[in-house]
């Protein structure tokens, strides 16, 4: 019998998390430096390249156009204080802006995850009024409780190696 390792368990848990979830929590920065987040709903492939659709002209939309740094966090809004389990990511993001390979999959990764129709390309491309986006984290890594005299603090673990193979990819446009 095979017994797990706690980076081994943390991982699983951390998978566990990305399929049972359905939101993945988005911050990025307007030209300005100013911070904004939105939830949005996505799906990720086997290289844990994360996709999601959003209409343009939504302020986080305009922000990866303009610097596609990102840090996002995928965690159960319903868990209570102290029992919670995010996983946590920073990478690059971008729109996809042309009908290819990577923008199939894009479509077939957001509308396959929870058997959702999938909407007409037209409705992503030209003057439709949303596009495509996708997430190659370079970081993930989720926090453990460390005991700290009647307290704990959050303890960051990286799982980067664990979650993905090759976390520094080229993005479609870079």
């Amino acid at each position: 019998m095979q017994i797990s390792s706690p980076i081994d368990q943390l991982t699983e848990k951390a998978k566990q998390v990305l399929n049972e979830i359905t939101y993945l929590t988005l911050a990025t920065v307007d030209k300005e430096g100013h911070p904004w987040n939105s939830p949005v709903y996505y799906g990720f492939d086997e290289d844990y390249t994360f996709y999601w659709s959003s209409w343009i002209e939504n302020q986080h939309s305009q922000n990866i156009i303009n610097n596609g740094q990102v840090f996002a966090v995928v965690y159960d809004s319903t868990a209570l204080s102290g029992e919670g389990f995010g996983v946590y990511f920073k990478g690059i993001a971008e729109v996809i802006e042309t009908e290819n390979k990577i923008f199939n999959k894009a479509i077939d990764t957001i509308y396959t995850k929870n058997g959702k129709p999938k909407r007409d390309k037209k409705y992503f491309l030209n003057s439709g009024p949303r596009r495509l986006f996708q997430f190659m984290p370079t970081t993930i890594w989720v926090n453990v409780k460390e005991p700290y005299e009647d307290y704990f603090l959050d303890k960051r673990v990286d799982i980067t190696r664990e979650i993905i193979s090759n976390p520094v990819k080229q993005l479609q446009n870079g």
